[in-house]
């Protein structure tokens, strides 16, 4: 027998390494004693089961199993292998696909997909108890003011979560908030000065430089007038696709009402005086970035460079648009890619005006679209309840066979060869059912597309392009974006797909 040993803890902690440690000496006894073949070990250290995104040796094994490398899977625990029943049901069944076995310590050999299907839904729940057992009790902590996570930069934390000031960063700290209230720089400004004149480094693991988004998070960051500040944002739990994609839950950001503020827990780096200049004076900038809505903020955040993916932004003493990489870091990382506000504007003008002519010839063709995608989607709507029905028929007959077999009227062979028949009919129609459902979202989205597409082009026509104020509001309305090409050509993407570039 080739064996396959897979072990995963959830934290990087040294009792949870010796449990990895444990977890693969004992399935090496194990197959010492039997006389088995050892083919490789695969180990997950520090990752969570709830997701099998960043599990890099769990994809290694199926890989592997994929290759017919080993027999057979040895695991402690289902929970090792995942707490998510999807994930472990899908990883079970493809690994039966590939004609090796599964065994765990815990549960034995794993065979039936029943008795799997319950395992896994208790460790799922197990797992989200302890999540959520856990975030009560920071939230218990916090109210006491003890800090809960990595402390913000300038500090250094000390049990039990006392954070005291860092003799290394505190004093840069000071300085950033000294450059931004007194020395007139802005956040691309300072983070260009400690990368380039100071060259001090930013605490976090892998971060090489600062950046402007960091200088600002720093700059409203009220740690730093000696308040504890947590729960400014929690995580989303009933995402599952994000978590499954990502191998990590969503967080959302939290109303500053609802923040868990603890005044006076810390010694403080900057006076509330100063932080309360500090947020004065981000808030009159960003008026003075916005208070103009015609030719100055004509394109913004819907012009961006072709070749970086950074925004254009607006100079008014060239009245041009240029490629903010480049004005944040000159010639070294991209070009300026500038483009006349007046050019930009005639060539995006002639191209909106083009669709419109272009709209007033396809109506009899949208109309037809709108009414395809209708048709198509009744008819997919009728065959998925047919097929709902046959599935809740499947479901009345698994039950019926149980009762049978549980009440002796036919013996185990028989009603596992029953079960076998009905589960792949029932497979089978789960995946037309899946199949259906995708069409019939596809065909909702093309009706509600084509028929924005439709008023949108004409709200358009109907209005006065002259008036900047209003052609703005077209604009970010119609115009997904705008890429601006270093030869001063560009390429637009609508926010309502046009219907003759899909061959409807």
């Amino acid at each position: 027998m080739r064996c396959a040993i897979y072990a995963r803890v959830s934290t990087g902690l040294d009792s949870q390494k010796d449990s990895l440690e444990s977890q693969v000496s004992y399935f090496e006894n194990h197959i010492k004693e039997k006389g088995w073949e050892l083919v490789d070990v695969y180990a997950d250290e520090g990752i969570t089961g709830t997701s099998i995104a960043q599990r890099e040796e769990l994809k290694r094994l199926m890989r592997d199993a994929e290759k017919k490398r080993f027999d057979v899977v040895l695991i402690k625990a289902l929970s090792r292998l995942s707490r998510d029943t999807a994930d472990t049901l899908n990883i079970v069944r493809t690994l039966n696909s590939y004609d090796v076995m599964l065994f765990s310590s815990r549960e034995g050999e794993i065979k039936d997909e029943l008795q799997l299907t319950v395992i896994s839904a208790v460790n799922q729940r197990q797992s989200e108890d302890t999540s959520y057992n856990v975030s009560w009790g920071i939230g218990v902590k916090s109210r006491n003011g003890i800090f809960h996570g990595t402390p913000p930069y300038g500090y250094d934390k000390v049990k039990p979560g006392k954070l005291v000031p860092s003799v290394t960063h505190a004093p840069t700290v000071q300085l950033i908030f000294d450059l931004y209230l007194n020395k007139g720089m802005g956040v691309q400004a300072i983070a260009n000065y400690l990368n380039d004149e100071l060259g001090v480094l930013p605490s976090r693991k892998n971060t090489k430089k600062w950046h402007d988004s960091s200088i600002r998070l720093m700059l409203t960051n009220h740690h730093y007038i000696g308040d504890l500040v947590q729960g400014r944002s929690k995580v989303d739990s009933t995402d599952k696709i994000h978590l499954q994609k990502k191998g990590y839950k969503k967080r959302h950001k939290i109303d500053e009402k609802d923040w868990i503020v603890v005044p006076n827990t810390h010694e403080p780096l900057i006076t509330h005086e100063q932080f309360e200049a500090v947020q004065e004076k981000m808030k009159q900038k960003a008026l003075r970035v916005f208070r103009g809505r015609g030719r100055k903020s004509l394109f913004a955040r819907v012009a961006f460079c072709a070749d970086c993916g950074a925004g254009m932004n607006y100079k008014n003493d060239r009245q041009s648009y240029v490629c903010s990489t480049y004005q944040k870091n000159t010639a070294k990382k991209c070009s300026s890619h500038i483009i006349k506000h007046d050019a930009l504007k005639h060539v995006v003008l002639a191209h909106l005006k083009d669709l419109i002519g272009n709209s007033l010839n396809m109506q009899l063709l949208v109309d037809m679209t709108i009414q395809r995608a209708g048709i198509k989607k009744n008819n997919a709507v009728k065959e998925l309840k047919k097929v709902q029905r046959e599935i809740t028929k499947l479901d009345m007959e698994l039950v019926q066979l149980t009762r049978k077999w549980t009440s002796g009227d036919i013996n185990k062979e028989i009603f596992n060869a029953c079960c076998g028949a009905v589960k792949n009919e029932r497979q089978a129609l789960e995946e037309r059912k899946a199949r259906l459902q995708t069409e019939i979202a596809h065909e909702h989205d093309t009706e509600s597309r084509v028929s924005a597409f439709k008023a949108e082009l004409m709200k358009f026509s109907a209005l006065d392009v002259s008036n900047e104020e209003i052609l703005r509001d077209m604009i970010h309305k119609m115009i997904n974006r705008v890429d601006v090409h270093e030869d001063g050509s560009i390429e637009i993407s609508y926010n309502f797909q046009n219907p003759l570039k899909q061959g409807a």
